[in-house]
């Protein structure tokens, strides 16, 4: 009887020269045991990717990858490949193809078929253009340094930073050298900025700057979420002094009547004399409307003299300043006020200077 291989792939068991009923059975258990092996869990069906017209390199790039990752899952071989790739295209790619074909493109092959898609698919950029995009671009706030640096890996992809030795011909990438100083030109954070220009070690590679900055990224999150318990006891300590000792403004305090010397409020309505002493600005002061000791004008009582005129004060302020020069030498004048009732100067002591007491 003939021998039966096992099916799956790299394996090499094969049923000995037996009846065909006892191979058929041999190759059931063997694929049990395969199975057993790989497990019973059920692995999800692969997703098949999809291209489009007018992308660009960076998403036929993209597109390329999961290909290989699909073909490799699902094991395509020949025709079949050949069938899913152009299953991949959505329609109006794919009529596309059939008319720049003249025909149908399952029997090429697939590195021919991968070449007529990119021809329709791809929007060829210019190279300086794809440079220019990638020097411009910035962190986002709160973008993880990570996040960012594949934005930049992916857009330089298609930058195409490779040049020809001339002494060997080999091709030089300077890709990694490229991304590093955009990196650090794109961080969002000028503090973390600073500290990475000013950093002793300035050959770092890009993993390198990645990792720095990303350590200064956890660092920062580390503090914001350790003073964030201290500010809330500290709002919570200083409503509970609030709530406890009520602040001046929200409680009027004593003495708060307007004082009936000087008219004023702080010190009392009618205060003693040893307060007025030293709280009372009228004190020692005589009132130029009764003749008066210790108090104001503006709250004397007595009705029976005639109130000054206001011009009294301007001729009081400019004797203020008045001084007798004879032989013997030059004598300053005392304050003085005229009073009209009697037509006569009185030597009374200045108005204190208004303030306001908080």
């Amino acid at each position: 009887m003939p021998v039966i291989q096992c099916p799956i792939e790299d394996c090499e068991y094969e049923t000995p020269d037996v009846e065909s009923v006892v191979a058929a059975a041999l190759i059931t258990a063997h694929a049990t045991s395969h199975q057993t092996r790989n497990g019973s869990a059920h692995v999800e069906k692969v997703k098949r990717p999809t291209v489009s017209s007018a992308g660009t390199t960076q998403d036929w790039q993209y597109f390329k990858s999961r290909w290989d990752d699909y073909v490799r899952a699902t094991r395509l071989r020949g025709t079949d490949k050949v069938i899913q790739l152009l299953e991949c295209c959505d329609d109006q790619l794919r009529k596309d193809l059939t008319r720049n074909a003249g025909g149908t493109l399952t029997g090429k092959t697939e590195d021919e078929v991968l070449a007529a898609i990119r021809g329709l698919a791809v929007r060829e950029e210019n190279t300086m253009v794809a440079r220019v995009t990638l020097h411009n671009m910035r962190q986002e706030r709160d973008e993880p340094i990570r996040v960012f640096g594949a934005r930049l890996r992916g857009q330089a992809s298609i930058c195409k930073f490779q040049r020809q030795c001339t002494n060997c011909e080999a091709d030089v990438d300077y890709t990694e050298a490229m991304l590093r100083d955009v990196l650090c030109r794109g961080l969002e954070d000028t503090k973390v900025q600073m500290d990475l220009l000013g950093d002793k070690n300035q050959d770092m590679t890009l993993e390198q700057v990645l990792t720095f900055v990303e350590a200064k990224e956890a660092g920062k999150r580390s503090a914001a979420r350790l003073l964030l318990p201290q500010s809330t006891d500290a709002m919570t300590s200083s409503s509970y002094r609030k709530q406890k000792k009520p602040s001046p403004l929200a409680t009027p305090p004593k003495n708060q009547e307007a004082c009936t010397y000087c008219g004023t409020k702080g010190h009392g309505k009618n205060s003693p004399t040893r307060v007025r002493r030293t709280e009372c600005p009228a004190f020692g002061t005589t009132c130029t409307h009764c003749g008066k000791d210790h108090h104001f004008e503006k709250v004397c009582r007595n009705k029976n003299h005639t109130r000054s005129t206001d011009h009294e004060d301007n001729i009081s302020d400019t004797l203020c300043g008045l001084t007798s020069t004879d032989t013997t030498g030059s004598i300053t004048l005392d304050h003085h006020i005229f009073d009209p009732s009697t037509d006569k100067w009185y030597r009374r002591p200045s108005k204190p200077q208004p303030y306001i007491r908080l």
